[in-house]
């Protein structure tokens, strides 16, 4: 993907909600990790994780050095979601854990959905969301994950 601004977009929950389903924008990657990746592909950037463990019908493989986590839902084989907690796990779009909310606004834009008095910041796209945890104007955390479609 061309580096530079990415703009995101709206989309409703449910199909057929007020303005139908959005145009259809791909998943940006987060470290190197695309949804839907197998653990093959997973390992081959990341390496074997430092943890692994089960929970609530979801596998998560911790790479603690690197502040990264990979999750998969039970009985599917793709990534459903990469969790960056730390600068070293890379970066979406130019933007990484520890830059300021000012970079992030000017390299995203206007976020979907703010949330918690604008601890949260969401950014969403067709199957996807990036939700971004700011403390004291600062990125500390970014989450993409998969998003599914209620209606089905």
């Amino acid at each position: 993907m061309a580096r530079g601004r990415l703009r995101f977009l709206w989309v409703p929950v449910l199909l057929g909600a007020a303005g139908g389903p959005a145009p259809q924008v791909p998943a940006p990657d987060l470290g190197g990790i695309r949804l839907g990746s197998s653990a093959r592909d997973v390992r081959e950037v990341l390496g074997a994780p430092d943890r692994t463990q089960e929970s609530i019908g979801m596998r998560f493989w911790d790479y603690g050095r690197r502040g990264i986590t990979v999750i998969w839902r039970e009985g599917e084989s793709g990534v459903h979601a990469v969790v960056a907690s730390r600068a070293a796990a890379g970066d979406v779009e130019e933007v990484r854990v520890g830059d300021s909310e000012a970079l992030l606004r000017s390299q995203w834009g206007t976020p979907a959905r703010t949330r918690q008095q604008g601890r949260f910041l969401d950014f969403v796209g067709a199957h996807w969301v990036l939700s971004v945890e700011l403390r004291e104007g600062t990125v500390v955390q970014m989450t993409l994950m998969g998003a599914t479609d209620a209606a089905r």
